[in-house]
């Protein structure tokens, strides 16, 4: 069995990761963690004086990646770890289960709400809707 933890830069919680190392151990697969860089596509954010604006968010995905790899080693698994760049971290997710042939989707859902959710979506529905295997969603 093969997991994909999808980790969120700006949130993933502990508890998410500790859910993804639970069944890896329980069922002996082999964890892979995704972490997507979002870059912005429409914009660079040096136009409004933030220069490198679409690297801006990678030390903090690298940061985070970093950070759920360290949790996982001192639990006894040793993860394999992407970071991609991507305009829609649920494509890069998608992608990455694709490729990894995953059987087993684990991720966090952040609550949006109102505009933010009718204007961006969740990632987290979107996974959930087109994955090609099961998905858990921790809250």
């Amino acid at each position: 069995m093969k997991i994909l933890l999808a980790l969120d830069p700006f949130g993933s919680s502990l508890k998410v990761i500790e859910e993804a190392l639970l069944i890896a151990k329980q069922r002996a697969a082999e964890l892979v963690m995704i972490a997507v860089a979002e870059t912005f596509q429409d914009t660079e954010l040096t136009d409004v004086g933030v220069e490198g604006g679409r690297e801006a968010l990678m030390p903090l995905v690298e940061k985070s990646a970093e950070k759920a790899k360290n949790i996982a080693v001192q639990e006894g698994v040793t993860p394999k770890v992407i970071i991609k760049k991507g305009t829609s971290p649920d494509t890069g997710i998608l992608k990455c289960a694709e490729e990894e042939k995953a059987d087993l989707i684990v991720m966090g859902h952040r609550q949006r709400k109102g505009l933010d959710l009718f204007i961006l979506g969740s990632v987290t529905s979107k996974v959930v809707n087109n994955a090609h295997c099961s998905v858990l969603v921790v809250r």
